[in-house]
């Protein structure tokens, strides 16, 4: 499927209106834009889960410490709303797959953020290693252990976050 990019340029006030919309909505600013193009161009969209709109409903009836507890879970775990987690849970038993919040999927895009920084820093130390040995009594071993420290500090922290995902929906892990 070939895919392009739109880009427009909004007001503080339109962006602010517009993530609002769609965190209220529970719907990624993306995929609600997607929804809308598809809605008023119906031949251009392909018609696929994502874009469904959430219309049909079902209705649990539970007692008022249930839905209490639902609120707390959805608000400890995150989420905007306790429809999203109790969607979320749905998903995550129907798929088998962990569902991740909003900041959930912030952190790990900022962690390869930073794994792609160090990437390239780390390119360009070998670059110059390369081009001149001379420079090689600069790195130290101790500077690698640092780095090599930062790394499994990194991997600690994302293995925490996909171990806590993986219990909140009792899911098993892969190594």
């Amino acid at each position: 499927m070939d895919e392009s990019v739109v880009k427009t340029r909004l007001s503080i006030n339109e962006k602010l209106k517009w993530q609002q919309f769609c965190q209220d909505s529970g719907i990624s600013q993306s995929n609600m834009l997607r929804m809308m193009i598809n809605k008023v161009t119906p031949e251009a969209g392909i018609d696929n889960e994502i874009n469904e709109l959430k219309t049909d409903r079902v209705s649990v009836r539970l007692t008022k410490h249930c839905l209490q507890k639902v609120q707390q879970q959805a608000v400890a775990e995150g989420y905007v709303s306790q429809s999203n987690w109790v969607r979320a849970s749905i998903m995550a038993n129907l798929n088998r797959e962990p569902v991740l919040t909003g900041d959930e999927i912030h952190a790990l895009r900022e962690s390869n953020r930073q794994l792609a920084a160090v990437g390239r820093n780390l390119n360009q130390i070998a670059r110059v290693l390369n081009i001149d040995y001379r420079y090689s009594d600069k790195f130290t071993r101790e500077m690698i252990e640092v780095l090599d420290g930062k790394f499994e500090q990194h991997k600690a922290m994302i293995n925490d976050l996909i171990n806590k995902n993986c219990k909140r929906w009792e899911l098993e892990q892969e190594e």
